[in-house]
């Protein structure tokens, strides 16, 4: 990760005598007595890192120029040229520490602009993190993120130091704490937020209001259509497998009915067929009656010829007067004539019989014919009758089987169309709700948006460092410290920072930046890679309760040794002197109001030159 080092801070004047503190890469330790002008160093670094207040004490009268010295992550040397009360920032390609007449390389704006020429995106740039969005409301607005979001953090002012604001707050309000909450995401875990588009006027977000309100209503009067509570994903997995079993159902189906078709269509056939054995069993039996008929005449007439036969023969020999025969008178019969009528007559009688018996006898055949015919096809025709009912039946089971496939098959076909309805149904509700997310979207519904979250197991990681770092510094009262991610400050000792004393609460605060420095440097995250902190200990002593003890030499000695292993670099002005080993490891300045040595940050009248 890309980080920052101060180098510098230098106050240059026409006729004065440079007023300059350097600073280690590691630990500096500005130390001294008071109304030295350490604040006064801390308070210039925040102004020159784009803050608004110009520091002001009389020392710093005739004194034109802010020179505040950087090496950018690279390693190449910058320096930012202010004058107090502008708004504009020059930044130096080259390491400058006298008064600066050459033309800057850049012009800055101490302000935010939209042309994105100050010295926030500057900085940020430098950083990468130029196009680094946060969340700046709860409607879900964004903005780029500012360097004052960062140094607010990292340089602690005394201002700062015991201010009621929660420690990752830029201010009071919940739009504050929004936009702090979005700036510990990014701090903790390395996430910004995506760039929203401005949220719609409070008309707009009416009309929007309303628009979504009648989606809801077309979706609420949808989902009571609905004959499931199944999701899309659900309704088209079923509706996979209900095709499986309604092609299974239409082959079955198709079987079932070619059966049918092929059973109606050879009792059609076989119908036909018994018809035509009865027809022609009806016709035998009509010659059969008939033929009977006919038999009984040739039988009658075979005995009436017999009859007139043997009658003929009688009358022949038993009568007297006229001839039976020919009606000849006895006197003109012949006696033969007897003889020879009888026997023409018997003649006559013997051939019609003959004949008639000839007749009888074929008739009696063609009868006996037609009785085996008439029994074959009565055995057929009763054949056909038992064969005609199993072919019913045989179509009785199969309309037993068509039917209730073919129930199944509606009963299938009735399910795909719910399903097809409910489908229809949800994609029109998917496409209502789309809708609906994109009025959203556009901020009818700010609360709808996701708000900044930084993962307990993050939290719980930060905790660790900030717990570390005071049991380090062996402060008092302040176990199982811990960073409250909904109210932006930090508990310890069992108390919220604002329920302990004043002095307390700046200890905690300044434990809260050197957590976040050290957590953010050793795990490569967003940080500026410097941290200042303006007298915490000494503000402990000033502003501590009365029921607060004063900080023991070990608290103080720890908290400097602290610093000589803490990652990044690290500007710290106290009243109290270090411990040896610190003085000899440290940059230390000593600012000293009598006596010999440095006097404070700026020179003594006669030291003035010029």
């Amino acid at each position: 990760m890309r980080n920052l080092t101060l180098t510098h801070l230098t106050y240059a004047g026409s006729g004065r005598p440079n007023a300059s503190v350097t600073f280690s890469p590691g630990f500096t330790l500005i130390c001294g007595d008071s109304n030295t002008g350490k604040s006064f160093i801390v308070d210039s670094i925040d102004y020159m890192l784009g803050g608004h207040a110009a520091p002001t004490i009389p020392h710093a009268d005739g004194y034109s120029q802010i020179l505040l010295g950087l090496k950018l992550p690279d390693g190449s040397p910058v320096t930012l040229v202010r004058a107090p009360g502008s708004n504009s920032i020059h930044l130096h390609s080259s390491d400058l520490r006298d008064l600066v007449h050459a033309v800057p390389d850049i012009l800055l704006s101490a302000r935010r602009t939209k042309s994105k020429r100050d010295i926030s995106q500057q900085l940020l740039s430098y950083l990468g993190l130029e196009e680094s969005y946060i969340r700046t409301s709860e409607a879900g607005n964004t903005e780029l993120l500012k360097i004052v979001d960062l140094t607010r953090l990292a340089v602690v002012t005394d201002a700062r130091m015991v201010d009621q604001t929660p420690v990752s707050h830029r201010n009071r309000g919940s739009a504050a704490k929004t936009a702090a909450r979005s700036v510990m995401q990014l701090l903790l875990t390395g996430e910004d937020e995506p760039p929203a588009s401005k949220v719609p006027n409070v008309v707009q977000r009416r009309i929007q209001k309303s628009k979504i309100t009648l989606i809801d209503h077309l979706v609420i009067g949808l989902s009571a259509k609905q004959s499931t509570h199944e999701t899309a994903s659900e309704l088209r997995v079923r509706q996979r497998r209900l095709e499986e079993t309604l092609a299974a159902a239409t082959r079955s189906l198709r079987e079932v009915s070619a059966n049918q078709a092929q059973a109606v269509a050879e009792r059609a056939q076989h119908a036909e067929h018994t018809e035509t054995v009865a027809i022609r069993l009806g016709e035998i039996s009509d010659l059969l009656k008939r033929f009977g008929i006919l038999r009984q005449q040739y039988e009658s007439d075979l005995a009436r010829l017999e009859m007139v036969s043997e009658a003929g023969s009688l009358l022949g020999y038993f009568q007297v007067g006229r001839c039976v025969f020919c009606g000849a008178e006895p006197e003109h019969q012949d006696p033969r004539h007897g003889i020879e009528e009888t026997t023409h007559l018997h003649e006559a009688i013997t051939a019609e019989s003959t004949k008639t018996q000839a007749l009888l006898t074929d008739l009696k055949a063609t009868i006996a014919d037609l009785e085996l015919q008439l029994n074959e096809l009565s055995r057929q025709h009763e054949l056909m009758r038992v064969q005609s009912q199993e072919l019913d039946h045989a179509i009785e089971l199969i309309e037993a089987r068509l039917l209730p496939a073919k129930a199944e098959l509606d009963q299938i076909l009735t399910e795909r169309s719910a399903i097809e309805r409910d489908l229809e149904l949800l994609a029109r509700i998917e496409e209502l709700d789309e809708h609906r997310a994109e009025l959203v979207a556009a901020g009818a519904v700010p609360s709808n948006r996701v708000e900044s979250f930084v993962p307990t197991s993050v939290v719980d990681a930060f905790d660790r460092v900030l717990q570390q770092i005071i049991e380090r510094w062996h402060l008092p009262g302040a176990e199982n410290a811990g960073y409250d991610p909904y109210g932006g400050d930090i508990r310890a000792g069992g108390h919220a920072r604002a329920e302990h004393g004043r002095g307390m609460q700046a200890l905690l605060r300044s434990a809260f930046s050197a957590a976040l420095a050290q957590y953010c440097l050793e795990r490569r995250l967003p940080n500026l890679g410097f941290l200042v902190l303006d007298s915490p200990l000494v503000t402990y002593g000033e502003l501590r309760d009365a029921d607060e003890d004063d900080l023991s030499p070990e608290v103080h000695d720890s908290f400097y040794r602290h610093f000589l292993t803490s990652p990044g670099q690290t500007i710290i002005v106290e009243n109290t002197p270090p411990p040896p080993e610190v003085v000899e490891q440290a940059h230390v300045v000593m600012f000293r109001r009598n006596g010999t040595g440095r006097h404070g940050f700026f020179p003594l009248p006669f030291e003035t030159v010029g």
